[in-house]
């Protein structure tokens, strides 16, 4: 297949993988109704997904070795991206309004540019810088900030670096050694270490001692498949054609995904200002997509 036709089947990579997320809050939502709550969630939805995982690897016989190198780049995805950022998020909600988290949380992309540039040496564009700025514009837009607004800096200074742990998993996914391993692989790993960061924080502070409804447990199992193990794989294999910075645009289509299936699913109420705010994002990634394939 010729590079232009590589270029577009990243991108969709990259799209169907925030659909796979963007469906996740609506669910988690679902999953809250019938007794989860965050930590309990984060312990079972990756130890669902580590377990699927498993089975895959051992029936298609993948070998789950990888070298030193390797091993020190996935746990830094893991640890100090994915799964830092799940658990600085739930924590940041304690001092910041869900709303002012999101705007902070998708400055991620902008992180992901300016680290590229210093560590893959990626070179800089005024289209990419237009279209990530297009980007955050769009969803501080959609996110409506009503009055009482609970902040602080600590709050501020979480979501920050949850947005930075994200930076740090796309970054990751793009170093050469991680690309030289079956994406099946690198998504074990990833599911195991954030399980287990998941269940030693879940424990120090004791969010397993509430029972949990079947029901529940059940749409746990559903973001396992959908939202973890079908997310990541396509996301890590559209990062490894497209690149780092690339996939991070694209992948704001997310919260877009939230927002439809809220209004939806769970009656939650639009306005000028998100449909103001989609167009601007959708503008970006159709940008990005025109002047990648014309590379």
């Amino acid at each position: 297949m010729n590079n232009e036709g590589n270029k577009l089947i990243g991108i969709f990579y990259v799209i169907l993988s925030s659909i796979g997320f963007g469906v996740m809050p609506v669910l988690v939502k679902l999953a809250y109704r019938g007794g989860a709550n965050p930590m309990n969630t984060l312990l079972l939805r990756f130890t669902f997904a580590s377990l699927i995982l498993l089975v895959y690897i051992k029936i298609k016989k993948i070998s789950l070795r990888i070298n030193l190198k390797q091993g020190k780049i996935i746990f830094l995805m893991g640890a100090c991206g994915y799964s830092l950022t799940a658990i600085l998020v739930f924590f940041a909600y304690k001092y910041v309004d869900v709303g002012i988290a999101g705007i902070i949380l998708y400055s991620y992309p902008i992180m992901v540019m300016i680290l590229s540039i210093i560590f893959y040496k990626e070179k800089i564009k005024i289209k990419k810088i237009m279209c990530v700025l297009m980007t955050f514009v769009g969803i501080t837009i959609m996110v409506e900030v009503q009055s009482g607004v609970h902040i602080s800096a600590f709050g501020i200074i979480l979501v920050l670096f949850a947005a930075l742990g994200y930076a740090i998993y796309c970054l990751g996914g793009a170093n050469k050694e991680v690309k030289e391993l079956n994406n099946y692989i690198v998504t074990f790993y990833l599911a195991c270490i954030t399980a287990i960061m998941g269940g030693v924080i879940g424990l120090a502070t004791n969010s397993f001692n509430k029972p949990i409804a079947l029901s529940a447990i059940f749409i746990i199992l559903i973001i396992a498949v959908v939202s973890t193990v079908a997310a990541l794989m396509l996301f890590l294999k559209g990062v490894k054609i497209i690149g780092s910075t690339n996939a991070a645009v694209f992948s704001a289509l997310e919260p877009i995904v939230s927002l439809v299936l809220g209004v939806i699913i769970l009656d939650e109420v639009i306005s000028v200002k998100i449909i103001i705010g989609t167009i601007l994002v959708i503008a970006s990634m159709l940008i990005l997509a025109k002047e990648e394939v014309k590379k």
